[in-house]
């Protein structure tokens, strides 16, 4: 304990100070296969091909909404599983392979916390990073 705390105070008035600037980001990760445990499972689905014939499901989706991602029937698409219970099919890029993507993906939160199209990359976890170019909601 210091006897006189007036003179660490004279000692610091000498210091130059700098500015100091914090930044925060927050990375999302989405991981594969199931839901977690507290969580109902997702109806059975008859085929998985039938993911390739949805409704527009708009330019985005909530990131905080996905629960986990499942392979596609394509090699350019990624089926978002959603804790909602509804599935949206994400394309890629054309250069993007889907199957970088099936061990999980992170992408950053941005402002508005959605995931959209055109706007928003995804990246792998083997390194790969790809945009999303379409959203489709698969149809019950």
């Amino acid at each position: 304990m210091l006897d006189d705390p007036g003179a660490l105070a004279d000692g610091l008035a000498d210091e130059t100070w700098r500015q100091v600037r914090i930044e925060q980001r927050l990375i999302i990760r989405i991981t594969p296969g199931i839901m977690g445990r507290d969580m109902p499972p997702p109806p059975p689905m008859p085929q998985p091909m039938m993911v390739l014939r949805g409704r527009h499901g708009g330019g985005c989706v909530a990131l905080g909404g996905i629960a986990a991602i499942a392979p596609s029937s394509s090699d350019s698409q990624i089926v978002l599983l959603l804790r909602d219970r509804r599935q949206v099919v994400a394309s890629l890029e054309k250069t993007c392979n889907a199957r970088d993507f099936y061990v999980g993906f992170y992408a950053e939160r941005s402002s508005d916390g959605m995931l959209c199209t055109g706007r928003d990359v995804i990246h792998s976890r083997a390194g790969a990073s790809c945009m999303i170019t379409r959203l489709r909601e698969v149809g019950r």
